[in-house]
């Protein structure tokens, strides 16, 4: 049962496979709709799906991986939420890992591993094949458990937000005729997608050359996973109008009774009125009537998020070194870096304490 390397055209083939498997985690971004649409626009030809079969040939686990030049990464970039392998069970992702550390890469690379689903597994048994390993946390992530109402969720966050939704909500209805909407299905995604990611781009993003839409490869990968989403019954875009015009929007799905918001964009000439603020807690409870359980805000713990969430999903970082061309780049990771930073840290601290 040693691993084998699958491409493009070879995971197409075991995507029903690979959803199974997936289906027992708790991440829509480790599902075929997500990686494939991921692998498609931005790594047709360098990315590499690495998996185990039982003696049948059926799939037992599977990970996205880069491979080059005697290392191994985890196929991520900037829009990557969650990286893990998917598994039929403990077993299977053990063994998964220990063919890895069989594999003998001079260096290893896997981030971002989301708490749980034996995150910490990796780190154990590529130690046990002669890796040193370096393991670091990264930003967690704010989410909430959904309770039975909009009122109820608003009534456990503080009185300022909650004036402030009420307030914000009430000037933008004097503006006009202000109307909610959820996407889920196909009929209209090119036109409310194209219109959200317009959006996006008239702000700062757009300025900042950030925007999804200024680049092909993030169009290509949103739409496609948004049409199999659709399909999947996993989609949902959530779109704030005003006057017939879209002034906030969300980007997000659904997974395993949970919501994920993906991206988001408002109108900023509107920003006296926090659309923002007024999208979310109509999305969060629409998420409530839907009957989710969670909603998860993704991204790092930003004051916007943090508002609305109480708890924080970590997630974090695994690096493996294995001989002596690798051994500066271990000392970096596991003890020059963290002192370099924990200098800066304190230099930072120590100047903001005389500044006062």
């Amino acid at each position: 049962m040693a691993l084998t390397r699958c491409d493009l055209a070879g995971f197409a083939d075991i995507e029903p496979q690979w959803d199974a498997l997936a289906a027992e985690g708790e991440s829509p971004f480790l599902t075929a709709a997500w990686l494939g649409s991921w692998w498609r626009a931005f790594a047709p030809e360098e990315a590499v799906a690495l998996v185990l079969r039982d003696d049948d040939g059926s799939l037992l686990a599977g990970g996205l991986f880069r491979e080059s030049g005697g290392e191994l990464r985890a196929a991520v970039n900037a829009h990557t939420n969650d990286w893990n392998v998917v598994a039929a069970d403990s077993g299977a992702r053990s063994r998964f890992w220990s063919e890895v550390g069989e594999m003998r890469h001079r260096r290893i690379a896997l981030a971002p591993l989301l708490d749980g689903d034996d995150a910490s597994m990796p780190a154990a048994i590529l130690r046990d094949h002669g890796c040193h390993v370096v393991e670091k946390a990264l930003e967690p992530s704010p989410w909430l458990e959904l309770p039975g109402s909009l009122d109820d969720l608003l009534a456990a966050r503080s009185r300022n937000l909650r004036s402030q939704v009420g307030r914000r909500r009430r000037a933008l209805e004097k503006e006009g005729d202000l109307a909610f909407r959820v996407v889920t299905d196909a009929a209209s995604i090119d036109q409310d997608l194209d219109a959200l990611l317009a959006l996006e781009a008239s702000g700062w993003k757009g300025k900042g050359g950030t925007a999804i839409a200024g680049d092909a490869a993030l169009v290509a990968h949103y739409r496609a996973f948004a049409e199999t989403a659709a399909a999947q019954g996993w989609l949902r875009l959530y779109m704030l109008e005003l006057n017939e015009k879209l002034i906030a929007a969300d980007y997000g799905c659904v997974f395993r009774n949970c919501g994920y918001l993906i991206k988001t964009a408002y109108d900023e000439d509107l920003g006296r009125f926090a659309p923002g603020l007024v999208l979310r807690a109509a999305v969060l409870g629409a998420s409530i009537e839907e009957g989710l359980e969670r909603y998860d805000l993704l991204g790092g713990p930003d004051g916007y998020k943090l508002r609305w969430a109480d708890k924080l999903r970590g997630r974090s970082a695994i690096r493996g070194f294995r001989g002596a061309r690798a051994a500066p780049a271990y000392a970096w990771h596991s003890s020059l870096r963290p002192a370099l930073k924990g200098a800066r840290d304190r230099a930072k601290a120590a100047f903001g304490r005389a500044g006062r």
